[in-house]
């Protein structure tokens, strides 16, 4: 019996189309509203009896406020079949345990290690036309995404997919064969709106609104279950915030007070609302920036900042 299961498997695993994602050329950063391109380096090896109405799929991790999908030109060239266009595969076709293409990657390979992960998608194209691939045919396939970034200064870490219509994401042959992921380091857009959204890095802190006046009540939150800081276990959490003016004027508020205290609501989550003007004793014609602050605890020596790290965090005050 064993002999006999051995025997399948072999067989299967010689069945298999064999697609390599060799690498990812990606430019470093890139500016907000602009385009960039990326090229992904593929490769097909088919040793089995061929396919048949084929289709090579590639995907890509990206932001949704991007619109992706619709903002997105990919292009590919080949040694033997030509170059051609990639389409959007139609959210209708089931690539996984009843799933599309989008839904069934994230399910498979998450999001690289992303926070906010709402925020993130994956979009999925495949080559316009479909192919005949007889045995034995080694072909090296590049991909070009051209891609518009959207309006926001924001960090993700970039993710890609490599696959093919006819194997999906059936693990039959094993996974190593039919399709592969690659995830990478975190990608920068620049010059654009908005304080830097940071999907690279675990957010403890969140402002609300979003967009604000120093005249506007601000929430600020602490979340110290996202990630391990220094303030865990500590008790009392205090606000510490310097606040910028127009005219170069720094009001440092930094006491460990009732004014200054957030105060629990869910669990360790904690927050504080304040009216910047007063809580920076703010005078007539003066107007503020930005503001910086950490969260510490009772003796003001414990700081918690961006990232967990040192460095405060940041709130740019704009109109909506």
């Amino acid at each position: 019996m064993k002999k006999h299961l051995y025997g399948i498997c072999l067989i299967l695993l010689m069945l298999a189309g064999c697609v390599f994602l060799e690498g990812v050329d990606q430019p470093t950063s890139a500016k907000a509203g602009e385009e960039m391109t990326i090229t992904m380096h593929n490769r097909i090896d088919v040793a089995d009896g061929g396919r048949s109405n084929v289709r090579l799929i590639i995907g890509f991790l990206a932001p949704k406020s991007w619109a992706a999908a619709a903002n997105s030109n990919i292009t590919y060239t080949t040694n033997s079949y030509g170059n051609g266009k990639m389409v959007l595969v139609p959210s209708n076709v089931i690539a996984a345990n009843g799933k599309n293409w989008p839904e069934s990657l994230k399910e498979r390979f998450g999001m690289g290690g992303n926070y906010m992960t709402d925020q993130l998608e994956w979009v999925v194209f495949w080559t316009e036309q479909t192919y005949n691939v007889p045995q034995g045919v080694k072909e090296n396939i590049d991909v070009k995404i051209v891609l518009k970034a959207g309006p926001e200064n924001m960090q993700f870490k970039t993710g890609y997919f490599l696959g093919t219509s006819s194997d999906g994401l059936s693990d039959v042959f094993g996974s190593n064969n039919v399709y592969k992921s690659q995830f990478k380091d975190c990608f920068m857009i620049t010059d654009g709106t908005g304080d830097l959204i940071d999907f690279c890095n675990p957010a403890i802190a969140a402002v609300t609104p979003g967009m604000a006046t120093d005249n506007d009540f601000l929430t600020l939150s602490f979340d110290p279950d996202v990630v391990e800081t220094a303030l865990n276990g500590v008790g009392n959490i205090y606000l510490c915030a310097k606040g910028y003016t127009t005219n170069g004027q720094v009001l440092d508020v930094c006491a460990q007070t009732d004014a200054t205290k957030l105060k629990k609501y869910t669990g360790n989550k904690s927050a504080i609302t304040f009216w910047p003007r007063a809580f920076f004793n703010m005078q007539d014609g003066q107007a503020l920036e930005k503001i910086e602050y950490f969260f510490t605890d009772a003796t003001g020596t414990i700081k918690v900042g961006y990232s967990n790290t040192a460095n405060p965090f940041v709130y740019t005050f704009k109109c909506q």
